[in-house]
């Protein structure tokens, strides 16, 4: 038995999945928990952050007694964690309320605030990034504002994974891939933004230390080590944001090699190796997690959720797979309907929280396949027109990896490769984030010496490789430059919303 395994945790908005790695990248022990999202208001989202704690706990006990590894047998545990929430601790170090996860839309006055405020070009600036809801910035504007007896009572700003990191090890801190999400940091200079913190009287001391993804942040606690049947003083690096762990999954970690993935959401993440930023703010830029490279990345929010809406709402009788064969029995462009995905607003390119989905060019002709070859083809076409941006501004796009729940349908890729024209690439790797996060321990644990010869060793490639048609690129082309005329079409006609979103300028 192999004394260098390595545990792999991704803190997922629904679960928590854990993953137990040979070096050479055999799976030993997957296991998963999951935990609901609270609304206690409308457009609110928060979860409890020991809930994380104990089912990151009990699914990582599992992984391992799956695998058949003794306590000692982990060499190291790495984390990943969805993005942007935020995790307020007391001067103890506990909890002061439910976490604001990254879904939460309370507080679209304090995002209007910062760009009156300060104003897109020195937000951009400071941080290469627009600002969303559930953003740490702007939900810590919020609490300032509306629970100003918890913001004065913290004494810790934690985003999800750094705080069950701390419940682990009882070490506070946080790395550049996932602290860039906050909208507080400076990504070009992989620091917090003493400009944007001293702009908005937000004290520097609430935010914790940065260190490097793959560093050793600190041992496995007592309590915590015996809770996943593992040995006290096990190495915990500091670890890595879902998006950059789930690309070094899939050995995304040099400039030239795309991912594309169709989740509930969709995102595009191109590795840099130099920052570079989108001027209209349409892009995020966010740290890789690999040392001196950066990422771009493109996100809308309704990519497989467009398929759950058509589910839920019009496909009752059918399950996903069998939608998709529906979609695949109707010609490519769906003899002229289009659908905007943009079911619960949008960001790139729009950043837009009040863009709305739509049917356009329904006929009678048109049939229940046609509209679920119109939603597909919808996501992937707003997906594209992050991948334009991406390239406009020097990305290279050599190689597209394909990856994400939807990616197990033949027509997901097929219409990434056509959409696209470009070839779709996959790797055998399951649970992509809690994967590179296994990795990134590895790395931090010395058995592997650094992330690219991690991904030689362990990531392995698909042998089949999706290629475009050339004989629908034409027709893709023109469908795609009608799709991008129709969200200006839409909403030069929508009712101004300016009530709802008092003076703000969106970026672009």
């Amino acid at each position: 038995m192999s004394s260098r395994v390595l545990l792999g945790i991704d803190l997922g908005t629904s679960s928590v999945k854990s993953v137990v790695i040979e070096p050479g990248g055999k799976v030993m022990g997957l296991a998963a928990r999951e935990y609901p999202v609270a609304m206690p208001q409308a457009g609110w989202a928060e979860q409890d952050p020991e809930t994380w704690a104990a089912a990151a706990l009990e699914s990582a006990r599992e992984a391992i007694n799956r695998a058949g590894v003794l306590p000692a047998g982990v060499a190291a545990i790495g984390l990943s964690g969805q993005m942007h929430g935020t995790v307020c601790l007391d001067a103890a170090g506990a909890p002061l309320r439910p976490a604001i996860i990254w879904a939460d839309q309370r507080s679209v006055a304090q995002v209007a605030r910062v760009y009156r405020e300060i104003g897109a070009e020195r937000l951009g600036a400071w941080t290469c990034n627009p600002l969303a809801t559930g953003f740490m910035l702007a939900s810590w504007l919020w609490l300032i504002e509306n629970e100003p007896e918890i913001a004065w009572k913290t004494a810790t700003l934690l985003l999800p994974k750094d705080y069950l990191r701390y419940r682990m090890t009882g070490a506070l801190g946080t790395e550049p891939s996932d602290a860039s999400s906050t909208l507080l940091f400076d990504t070009a200079q992989r620091d917090w933004s003493r400009e944007l913190l001293n702009a908005l009287g937000i004290a520097e001391g609430l935010l914790p230390p940065v260190g490097e993804s793959a560093q050793i942040a600190g041992r496995l606690a007592s309590e915590a080590a015996t809770a996943m049947g593992l040995s006290e003083g096990t190495p915990v690096v500091f670890g890595g944001s879902d998006q950059a762990l789930q690309a070094v999954g899939h050995g995304v970690i040099a400039p030239g090699v795309i991912s594309s993935t169709v989740g509930t959401g969709g995102q595009l993440f191109a590795p840099l190796a130099q920052p570079a930023y989108d001027w209209g703010l349409r892009l995020h830029l966010f740290c890789h997690a690999a040392p001196g490279l950066w990422h771009l990345e493109a996100a809308i929010l309704s990519a497989g959720l467009s398929l759950r809406w058509l589910r839920d709402n019009v496909f009752m009788d059918m399950d996903y797979q069998q939608i998709a064969d529906l979609a695949a029995a109707a010609p490519p462009g769906a003899e002229g309907l289009y659908f905007l995905p943009h079911l619960a607003g949008e960001r790139t390119p729009h950043m837009d929280p009040d863009a709305t989905g739509a049917f356009i060019g329904l006929t009678l002709r048109h049939t229940r396949a046609h509209m679920a070859r119109a939603v597909m083809e919808g996501v992937i076409f707003a997906m594209r027109q992050g991948l334009d941006l991406m390239v406009g501004l020097g990305a290279p796009a050599e190689r597209i990896v394909a990856s994400g729940g939807a990616s197990a349908h033949p027509l997901w890729l097929q219409l990434q490769a056509d959409i696209y024209g470009r070839p779709i690439y996959r790797t055998q790797t399951v649970e992509a984030s809690a994967y590179g996060a296994a990795l990134l321990a590895g790395v931090g644990a010395g058995v592997y010496h650094d992330l690219s010869d991690a991904c030689a060793r362990a990531v392995v490639w698909g042998d089949a490789v999706i290629a475009p048609d050339v004989a629908r690129a034409p027709l893709y082309d023109a469908a795609y430059r009608t799709f991008c005329g129709l969200y200006p079409a839409l909403s030069a006609a929508r009712v101004p919303s300016g009530d709802r979103f008092p003076g703000l300028v969106r970026p672009g």
